[in-house]
Order: C-alpha cells, then sequence, then structure tokens
C-alpha cells in the first residue's frame, strides 16, 4: 500500500526520482493522475549528499512541507543544513 499524506486538501504520495540536469536524487508530491504538486528537494551541486539524503526545501510555497513529511515516516531530519538559493534548508534522510 502506498502511504499518502494530505497537502493542503489535496491526498499525495512520495516518490522518488532523479533530477534530469545532474542524476541528483529529488523527492516530488503526486495526485493519483501523477500530477506533480511540490518539490519537496533542492537540486545543489555544491554538496555531496548520501544516496538516500535531500535538501529540503521548506520555504515559499513549501513552508511546512518538512514537519508533515517528518510526522508522516517519509523523512528524518539529519541535523545538517545548507545554504542554497539564499536559504537555509535541512539535509533529511528518506526513509
Amino acid at each position: 500500500m502506498v502511504k499518502k499524506i494530505k497537502w493542503r486538501g489535496e491526498k499525495l504520495r512520495l516518490v522518488k526520482r532523479h533530477f534530469l540536469n545532474t542524476g541528483g536524487f529529488t523527492v516530488l508530491l503526486i495526485d493519483e493522475t501523477n500530477y506533480p504538486h511540490l518539490i519537496v528537494s533542492l537540486n545543489s551541486n555544491k554538496y555531496i549528499l548520501k544516496d538516500n539524503e535531500i535538501i529540503v526545501k521548506d520555504f515559499g510555497d513549501n513552508v511546512g512541507i518538512k514537519e508533515v513529511l517528518i510526522s508522516a515516516g517519509f523523512l528524518t531530519p539529519t541535523g545538517k543544513w545548507v545554504e542554497v538559493k539564499n536559504e537555509v534548508s535541512e539535509i533529511c534522510e528518506v526513509l
């Protein structure tokens, strides 16, 4: 069974993909029609991440998504923070 979360009135599922331009790991939240509602991770080749780690975008339209995904059991915080696009973001492990 696929685990879903509710985000801004939509029931969404977490999908793991790779960025096309760098091949880096990314996480999306998509609906039942496969429409991507939210890209959870940031793409930065400035930082070396473990295979199961992402830089979580928790600003702009994504404010609050990190805590929702941690509470739902999708992410675990690592306590490591980085700066991307003039924002400080946490690196999290994708479970």
